[in-house]
């Protein structure tokens, strides 16, 4: 099963078309379901809820064979915990996703260390072959230098 999720904070549309698009042209033939929040767009070709309480939405990650969701943090680290392969499509404020493109850094830098496969509408065939033997490395947060540097900051102020 796929979990395809945006998060519950703000509508990702053109995630959810991209992968009902995919299944619909038999890209994906896996069982899909989505966590699509409060979007205008409702897919036609896999099954969702606008939003699962914390319980689901958690089995949903842990039982899955792959996430696939926007460039957050949390859904990022969830996954990485969970050993769940994840593909992620970074909102872009161009499109009014978001009011930044900092999800195209976290996507870029989380994919560079081996953590997860970042696509968008035109490589999304791609990523899914790649993320079949992908195994996503391990993540090290380094808990306490960002704590020193966090201290450094405050005590700048």
């Amino acid at each position: 099963m796929i979990f395809v999720t945006s998060g519950s904070m703000l509508p990702f549309d053109r995630l959810f078309k991209t992968i009902d698009k995919a299944v619909a042209d038999g890209i994906i033939t896996d069982t899909v379901f989505g966590q699509i929040g409060e979007g205008k767009y409702t897919p036609q070709h896999f099954k969702y809820e606008r939003f699962v309480d914390k319980n689901d939405f958690d089995r949903y990650v842990l039982e899955a064979n792959l996430v696939i969701g926007h460039a957050g943090i949390g859904v990022i680290t969830q996954a990485l915990d969970s050993k769940t392969p994840l593909l992620v499509m970074a909102r872009l404020s161009e499109f009014g996703e978001h009011v930044n493109d900092h999800q195209v850094s976290t996507a870029n830098k989380f994919e560079e260390l081996g953590h997860v496969l970042s696509f968008d509408e035109n490589n999304l065939t791609e990523k899914l072959q790649k993320v079949t033997s992908f195994i996503p490395k391990p993540r090290n947060p380094n808990v306490d230098g960002v704590g020193d540097r966090v201290a450094q900051f405050l005590g700048s102020l």
